[in-house]
């Protein structure tokens, strides 16, 4: 019998949440064996009071593990550690999203039928429009369709230039060989930005085929936002912006990329160095003051985003007059 393993880092402040989650793994139809492991994150409401009354059918069905707070992509790694050796496929949900009941079902037929990794169409936040229709990144009529009865197609552009250029993934779609890939991981060191596409670009580079769902598959929930209090003329701003800089630098020096590949990382790389600048002079001229240890961070990664402050000045003013005009 096939094994799914379904990993799902939890950390939240509201009840409710990861048992919708849950329950919407559990009530996959299918005939696979579908084992949930759990990754409390030092959540603030505990996996285990948040579970306490889901009883599977199976006792092995559902698996609560704990460990230090260390972010999505850690306690994802942490779930992934924890993966038994008989599992196939490996599915990644997150605790505040929900699944349609087809779906692992969908992604264990692809999988079957020797495609390295699945995705799916999804609902983004509060949205009743589609990503893939939203985005208008993806023409599925593009890829040749697979299946005679539902809507699975073979990808059939290269996904890490899609990734790169116009993503088109979500973490909670997912679903890929693990017996193919059991050692693949998120970095761990990107807390606020950059992990999963890390993992995707990885993922996509080293499958020989992918296969996906027009169909939605799964609709995303309103819980704990990493991007919250983020916004202009903040420090958790400069913090995001140095992890896109530390992500696209890591691709650029790690990641087998074409140079095409290479230029468009580069110059989104360009493009985050202005960003952070912008924001630091920002908090400089109306908060009047910058965490030390977010400029120290950055120096630390990248001398080179200061060269760009010169330019801000000029960017900023220009910025005015367009608006004004």
């Amino acid at each position: 019998m096939t094994k799914v393993s379904v990993v799902i880092p939890y950390y939240q402040r509201k009840e409710g949440i990861l048992r919708a989650a849950v329950l919407s793994a559990l009530r996959q139809k299918t005939c696979a064996s579908v084992q949930i492991i759990v990754v409390d994150d030092e959540s603030p409401i505990t996996a285990r009071r948040e579970l306490q009354d889901v009883r599977p059918d199976q006792p092995d069905a559902l698996v609560i593990v704990e460990k230090k707070n260390g972010g999505a992509g850690a306690a994802r790694n942490f779930g992934l550690d924890h993966v038994s050796a008989d599992t196939d496929y490996v599915a990644f949900l997150d605790s505040d999203d929900v699944w349609s009941e087809s779906h692992v079902e969908r992604a264990i037929w692809a999988l079957d039928n020797g495609y390295d990794f699945y995705f799916s169409d999804f609902y983004q936040l509060g949205q009743d429009v589609t990503a893939f229709i939203r985005g208008g990144r993806i023409r599925v009529e593009d890829h040749p369709r697979i299946h005679s009865s539902e809507p699975i197609y073979s990808f059939s552009s290269n996904m890490v230039d899609q990734i790169l250029t116009g993503n088109i993934l979500g973490t909670s779609v997912i679903v890929y060989n693990f017996k193919k890939f059991p050692d693949l991981r998120y970095p761990e060191d990107f807390r606020n930005a950059g992990e999963d596409y890390v993992f995707w670009i990885q993922l996509a580079s080293r499958s020989r085929k992918i296969a996906f769902s027009s169909e939605p598959a799964c609709r995303y929930g309103p819980g704990v936002n990493l991007f919250s209090d983020s916004g202009w003329g903040t420090d958790k701003y400069l913090t995001i912006q140095h992890d896109l800089i530390k992500y696209k630098k890591y691709l650029l020096k790690v990641v087998p990329l074409t140079r095409a590949q290479r230029n468009v990382v580069s110059m989104t790389l360009r493009n985050h160095r202005m960003d952070y600048g912008r924001g630091l002079v920002h908090n400089l001229i109306h908060n009047r003051k910058v965490s030390p240890s977010v400029l120290w961070n950055q120096i630390k990664l990248d001398p080179q985003t200061f060269l760009t402050l010169p330019l801000i000045p000029a960017l900023l003013i220009a910025s005015r007059f367009r608006r004004a005009a």
